[in-house]
């Protein structure tokens, strides 16, 4: 158990780089598997979590992972239950569907706090410091007796369980190599059918009581297994800038972190300076769309369209959302990974070596065209009243390709910049909440003043326009990046 590993453990580093090294003027340069540089170059050091045995590096990841699926998955576990919350607080299924874009919102921009604070003092204060407020503000919200009440609660359920989708993508390039990064796992569709089962046969309060149930026990396991992944090094040469007085058991505390420099305001600002580089402005713009209309328009409106369209109860209405959702999300994730790696290597081999990020991008053709094509889908199905199959079908080919664009769309940003990845993953959940956040609000509304099929085509008529800022980073993405040189913060990182 990690918790009780001895500090005198011998880790041996996970991806065969120690066997593989070349002598260059300066410093040894460590090669990958297939003959390629390292990207970043670890060091020296077995406390280097790029270092780490791979079985740690995936424990890690897994529970980071858990945790940014379990607090989408706590947060949308109501989603299915909007029609008794509303019939028991008087208020409209539109206006309870407010209570998911709430936590959307301040899930969105809390981590604009939690990065600069990660660079400086580590990940793992913020994982179990955040996590905690989650686990409190869901048993609030399950205790409130006003409508009021539960908004305000479920306000801070967006802060608490905001900390793995701001700053995740950060451990993941804090642990894996250039060519062996993945991405995060979507939890708040599985919720769906977890929350519609909990609403009917315990009262829709339990979605809220289960949430802090699942979170609070995810929070004890970070407490004693979740070690810090932040470390110092030279990104060119690999070399430690930390002491070698650490120990294995310091990761485990709040004092895992060798502390270079203090905090200061300016820090809060970097996030925002990312969004000069089109690298980075251009998929975020992207991504937060198809966040957007290819998750969130399918939750915050599936209570509304398969309740009134075919008078579904809240099982039906989980099942019909969350077992679609789930699957096409599944299957892009272990489809959208291995494609973008598979990319790069084969882009590498043909230009000796050269780790052009911009290879990923090819990869997000199939999203391009699978999540549209699901919006509409669904759309024109709920539009003609057609065999409930029909949007179900829809829903699963949408989140198929949402999480095709979602995973190659931060391994990209990433690759690019990853002393910056901190900020690059607090920019890309700060801009898809945020986008998300407004859906609640309009989409049923346009749908009722046109029709489900005009509403949820010109949705994807925006998201195919929005492509061409990809098209035009595989054109011209590496020449932009080159010009305007890597930012000056975070470069040990």
């Amino acid at each position: 158990m990690l918790g009780m590993a001895d500090s005198n453990y011998d880790f041996k580093a996970s991806t065969k780089h120690e066997e593989s090294a070349t002598e260059d003027q300066t410093h040894r340069l460590k090669l990958d598997p297939h003959g390629f540089p390292l990207r970043p170059q670890p060091s020296d050091d077995p406390l280097d979590p790029l270092n780490w045995n791979r079985w740690l590096k995936f424990w890690v990841l897994f529970q980071v992972s858990f945790l940014a699926f379990i607090g989408l998955f706590s947060q949308a576990l109501i989603n299915s239950a909007f029609v008794p919350l509303s019939q028991s607080l008087h208020i409209s299924v539109v206006e309870a569907s407010y209570q998911s874009t709430v936590p959307i919102v301040f899930a969105g921009v809390s981590p604009l706090l939690w990065s600069p604070i990660a660079n400086v003092y580590g990940r793992r204060p913020i994982f179990i410091v955040v996590t905690a407020i989650g686990v409190i503000a869901h048993a609030a919200a399950g205790a409130a007796q006003s409508w009021g009440g539960i908004l305000a609660a479920r306000a801070f359920v967006g802060v608490g369980t905001s900390a793995a989708s701001g700053i995740g993508a950060a451990v993941v390039a804090d642990l894996y190599f250039m060519h062996e990064r993945g991405s995060l796992t979507n939890g708040a569709h599985l919720a769906a059918v977890v929350g519609g089962f909990t609403a009917k046969y315990a009262g829709w309060r339990w979605c809220y009581w289960l949430g802090a149930i699942i979170l609070g026990a995810s929070w004890i396991i970070n407490v004693f297994c979740l070690p810090e992944t932040l470390y110092h090094r030279d990104q060119i040469t690999g070399q430690s800038q930390q002491p070698r007085t650490r120990s294995w058991a310091q990761l485990l505390t709040f004092r895992g972190v060798y502390i270079t420099r203090p905090l200061n305001a300016g820090d809060f600002l970097h996030v925002f300076a990312m969004l000069t580089y089109p690298s980075v402005l251009l998929p975020t713009l992207y991504y937060a769309l198809s966040f957007g209309f290819g998750s969130v328009l399918f939750a915050v409106t599936g209570s509304a369209a398969f309740g009134g369209l075919y008078h579904f109860d809240p099982v039906g209405i989980g099942l019909a959302i969350g077992l679609s959702t789930f699957v096409g999300t599944l299957l892009g994730e272990l489809l959208a990974g291995l494609v973008g790696d598979r990319l790069l290597y084969l882009y590498r081999r043909a230009h000796e070596g050269d780790p052009k990020p911009e290879a990923r991008l090819q990869a997000i053709w199939p999203g391009f065209i699978l999540l549209p094509v699901g919006v509409i889908i669904e759309g024109v199905c709920f539009q003609y009243r057609t065999h409930w199959a029909g949007p179900v079908i829809g829903v699963g080919i949408g989140c198929f390709g949402l999480q095709i664009i979602s995973t190659n769309v931060y391994a990209y940003v990433t690759d690019c910049y990853k002393p910056q990845s901190a900020e690059v993953s607090t920019l890309l959940n700060f801009a898809r909440q945020t986008f998300s956040f407004t859906i609640g609000f309009y989409a049923i509304p346009f749908a009722e003043a046109t029709t489900y099929g005009i509403a949820w085509g010109t949705f994807a008529i925006i998201h195919v326009a929005f492509f061409t800022g990809i098209i035009t980073l595989l054109w011209k993405g590496q020449k932009w990046r080159q010009k305007l040189g890597e930012p000056s913060f975070d470069r040990d990182l």
